[in-house]
């Protein structure tokens, strides 16, 4: 949707568990040492700047990365240290302000040997793209609508891919227009790895996205979700989640570590978290 920016919201309860989760979903399909295709299909920005007016205005990221970094020091599993590592290597003043997006985290995770394809078709978005990344051969910026860009794109030329789905959720019927995608897309790359992030809010939607990918036929989807309950009452969104299709096998494990240790610093405690298969084998 081109009204949503993600400025508002950047940093927040949601982008810690969206890009902790999608850090070790993208190491365990390392364990292959294959060339791998990404998608950041929703790129935004790219890199956010938590002290503009935008990220002022609410300070949505005071329930997430604020309260988070101050523990960076601090023994955490591999998935939170990579997270706060990315962090630090941007800020060279010891903050955080200048927060990476998932665009970043590929990036920065991306191999020699990778290529990484980030879309994004707001024109301030991609603007604000362009500034933060330079395109290059294995790296391309794309001013074009996401659900084109799966039909155009997949599947890669590298037979292996991560395809990265964060929308707005701005327009209602999003939840569903998001599981078509995934389902025609999977009929002409079934073994693409699918990470799908949602916002878990009162009307509840999400299990739309839910019953639709139910009905499909997709096997393999695991549900990884993360309500903080009233921890932040402030906010409508109580909490979010990820649905992974062919989740890779080694990172079932580093999720598990960092899902329930964000859940017990961001939440004291207070937080229900989901790791299991929405749909198995």
């Amino acid at each position: 949707m081109l009204s949503y920016q993600h400025t508002y919201h950047a940093g927040n309860h949601a982008d810690v568990l969206k890009h902790i989760i999608l850090g070790d979903v993208v190491s365990g399909m390392f364990n292959k040492e294959a060339p791998l295709f990404m998608l950041d299909a929703f790129a935004s920005r790219g890199i956010y700047n938590l002290n503009s007016d935008e990220a002022l205005k609410n300070r949505e990221f005071d329930t997430g990365v604020g309260k988070l970094w101050p523990r960076r020091n601090q023994k955490s599993p591999e998935g939170v240290a990579r997270w706060f590592k990315l962090i630090a290597s941007g800020n060279q003043d010891g903050g955080f302000s200048r927060f990476p997006g998932s665009t970043a985290l590929l990036h920065e995770m991306c191999r020699e040997f990778d290529r990484l394809s980030a879309c994004d078709l707001h024109p301030q978005e991609f603007d604000g793209l362009r500034r933060s990344f330079q395109a290059n051969r294995r790296f391309s910026l794309l001013k074009r609508d996401a659900f084109e860009a799966l039909k155009a794109l997949l599947p890669p030329k590298e037979k292996r891919g991560l395809i990265f789905l964060d929308p707005s959720y701005e327009v209602k019927d999003e939840y569903r227009q998001i599981a078509k995608a995934v389902v025609d897309a999977h009929r002409r790359f079934a073994t693409g790895v699918y990470v799908i992030w949602y916002p878990i809010l009162p009307a509840g939607r999400h299990h739309e996205l839910f019953n639709d990918l139910k009905r499909s036929g997709i096997r393999k989807i695991l549900r990884v979700e993360l309500d903080c309950a009233d921890t932040f009452p402030d906010m409508q969104m109580s909490g979010s989640g990820m649905l992974i299709v062919n989740p890779p096998w080694h990172a079932q494990h580093a999720i598990k570590n960092s899902l329930n240790w964000v859940s017990e610093k961001l939440t004291d405690g207070n937080g229900l978290t989901q790791l299991n298969w929405l749909v198995p084998e």
